[in-house]
Formats: structure tokens, C-alpha cells, sequence
């Protein structure tokens, strides 16, 4: 792996993770600086003098500055469009790196379907419940991620995803990425409420939908009662405001997330609400339901909860006001809309009282 590292990516992750380069290089060898008193020396380019050693010794300090195996650093050096997606699970009386097959396979079922849904929902919306038949672009996804091998420790399924996926209708390996973050911190602060009253109509606008509430609980084990945790890291090549975030789920969220989604199945959106922020994107399907829509992400709120930061469906009344939204996009205006949120066609949206207004 080390042969295989580029000089331009060790500097990107050294950048990413805190350290500093000095004004001046050492006999044209950069040096960087780390805030807890570590220092090391970066070739100029691959093949300068002993650049073979001087990265063994790079990964030999970040592992122990970080504490992790080298091989794991050094893959997320390789690959810095990758987003990196860390399910664990804690098992008991088992063996580091160890489960029992049937909670294994539930685990895996869990991630798999925890992909699946956030594609779904990037395509088609945030729902309740989502049935049928999925979209092909969720099998593409299924394809383009990839599992690692388990960790030690506890029982670690680690997924990544390039950023840069590129799949039909639009969909990235960041936006499923993205929404996956999203659903899960909205589930995580309705889990620390412990009280299944959180997980209120508006939480799917989260994309937190029963099915996805399911397959989180499938990482509780066979009983759904035991801890687990999923962090998140962001491909530096495609930046974000934060590189690496943690969310961890307690003993007993697994049967909670179980009551939520029964919950969820039974609900119906309405209210009034207000979004207010930029178009995120546009959607013109061949259906009258998907006519016309549009995503707008910013502040988000109903008469009856906090303002959160949340992407929110629009449905718009007409060409008209499609053609209008397709200008401020491109304009990169922000835009507000008021009007009463509804699940009729099964996807839940904000349904305006007229159109929307341009936000100076």
C-alpha cells in the first residue's frame, strides 16, 4: 500500500487532519507539524530519494497519533474521494472481530438496507413507509459501495462510497452519503429523548422513514436492545464543513426505533410550515405527481416544533413556477415558501399557498 500512496494525497490528509507545513522545506524535503508535538517529512514526489521510507515512517506516526492500524490509514490516504461509513455493533461474549452468524447476517441486512433506503429517498422523496418496487438506480448503488473486513474491537462493518459515483436520475455516492448522515442524526437526537413522542410527523422530512427506523434497529442484534454506533468520514476531495462526525445509539434504541417505525406507518403529514434557503435541486417527472418539484434546504419549521436545518420537497402549482425556480437555481438565490405539508402521494412535501418568494 505504501508504494501506491501519492505524495499529493499524504499532504491532503496531513492538511485535513491538523498539521501544519513549515514556511521553509529541509533539503527539499517538506516538513509538517503536528499540535501534540509530532513532526514529519514529506518528499517532494514519489520517487525522490528515500520517499519509500519517508512514508513508512508518515503512516508509522499517524497510527500512533491516531491511534489505528496503519493499513486503515493508509487506505483512506489512497483514496481521498471516498466517503467512509463505520457501522459498529457490539456483540457480547464474543471475540474482538467476532459475532454469532445470525447476528452477523442482521447486521449486514441492516447496512444493506440502510443504503437502499437513502437512495430511495433521494430519488423519490422522503416517505413514511416506502413499498413497492424500488428504483434500478438503488441496485447500482449496491454495486458501486463497498464492504471492508470486520474490525477488532467489537464487530465493525465498515461501507465506503466515492463521492464522486456518478449514477442515473442525478444521484451521487455524496448525496446518498448525505442523506444517510441526515436521517441518522435526526434519529439519534429523537433516540437521546428516549420518548417515542420525537419521532413526530415531521422527523421525515429527516428522510428518518419506518424503513430506515427498521433496518438502525436490525444493528441492535437478534432483540434489538444492544449499543451500536455509526461514523461517518468524508472524502476530502469533495469538502465538507466537517471531515469526520460519530453517532452513538444506546443500549435499548434498537426496540425503540422498532416503536418508531410502527409509529411512522400510521402517520400522515399536515400543518402549516416554512421553508426558507437556496434550491438544491429540481425534479420534473412525466407523472402529474412528480411535475413540477423542487428541494429547497435551509430552515425548516412548523408551528408546533424548533426551526431545524432540513431539505424539504416542494410540489409547485405550475410550468410557471417551475420555469421561475429553474432562473432563481441558476441565479443561486435563496428562496422562501409557506404553505401545509401533506403525504397524499406517499412522498411528504410542503405544498404552498402560492408559489414561493426570492429572498434578497
Amino acid at each position: 500500500m505504501t508504494t501506491a500512496l501519492r505524495v499529493d494525497d499524504i499532504a491532503s490528509y496531513l492538511a485535513e487532519t491538523g498539521w501544519l507545513r513549515a514556511p521553509r522545506d529541509w533539503h527539499g524535503v517538506g516538513v509538517w507539524n503536528h499540535p501534540d508535538d509530532y513532526e514529519v517529512l514529506v518528499p517532494a514526489h514519489e520517487g525522490f530519494g528515500d520517499a519509500r521510507a519517508r512514508i513508512n515512517e508518515i503512516l508509522r506516526c499517524l497510527a500512533t497519533l491516531e491511534d489505528r492500524p496503519v493499513p486503515e490509514i493508509a487506505a483512506e490516504i489512497a483514496r481521498p474521494d471516498a466517503d467512509t461509513q463505520l457501522f459498529q455493533t457490539f456483540p457480547a461474549d464474543r471475540d474482538p472481530g467476532y459475532t454469532s452468524v445470525a447476528e452477523g447476517y442482521r447486521a449486514v441486512q441492516g447496512v444493506r438496507d440502510v443504503l437502499a433506503i437513502a437512495t430511495r429517498t433521494v430519488v423519490q422523496g422522503p416517505h413514511f413507509t416506502f413499498a413497492g418496487r424500488p428504483p434500478n438506480v438503488v441496485a447500482d448503488l449496491l454495486r458501486a459501495a463497498e464492504m471492508g473486513p470486520t474490525r477488532a474491537g467489537s464487530y465493525v462493518l465498515e461501507v465506503r462510497l466515492s463521492a464522486r459515483t456518478s449514477l442515473p436520475g442525478g444521484v451521487t455516492g455524496r448525496t446518498v452519503t448525505g442523506q444517510i448522515h441526515e436521517a441518522i442524526t435526526a434519529a439519534g437526537e429523537a433516540v437521546s429523548t428516549g420518548q417515542l413522542s420525537a419521532f413526530e410527523d415531521q422527523i421525515v422530512t429527516a428522510g428518518l422513514s419506518a424503513n430506515l427506523c427498521t433496518a438502525l434497529s436490525d444493528l441492535g442484534g437478534i432483540d434489538h436492545g444492544a449499543p451500536f454506533e455509526i461514523g461517518f468520514r468524508w472524502g476530502r476531495a469533495v469538502p465538507t464543513e466537517s471531515n469526520r462526525s460519530s453517532h452513538r445509539f444506546p443500549a435499548g434504541a434498537g426496540v425503540l426505533l422498532r416503536e418508531a417505525a410502527d409509529q411512522l406507518r400510521t402517520l400522515d403529514a399536515s400543518g402549516a410550515a416554512t421553508i426558507a434557503g437556496p434550491i438544491e435541486t429540481l425534479h420534473h417527472g412525466a407523472t402529474r405527481d412528480e411535475q413540477w418539484r423542487i428541494s429547497v434546504r435551509g430552515e425548516f419549521h412548523t408551528g408546533t416544533g424548533p426551526v431545524r436545518r432540513r431539505k424539504v420537497w416542494v410540489r409547485l402549482p405550475n410550468q410557471a413556477a417551475y420555469d421561475r425556480a429553474i432562473a432563481v437555481h441558476h441565479r443561486q438565490l435563496a428562496v422562501r415558501v409557506s404553505g401545509e405539508l401533506s403525504s397524499s402521494t406517499g412522498r411528504v412535501e410542503l405544498v404552498p399557498d402560492r408559489g414561493f418568494d426570492v429572498i434578497d
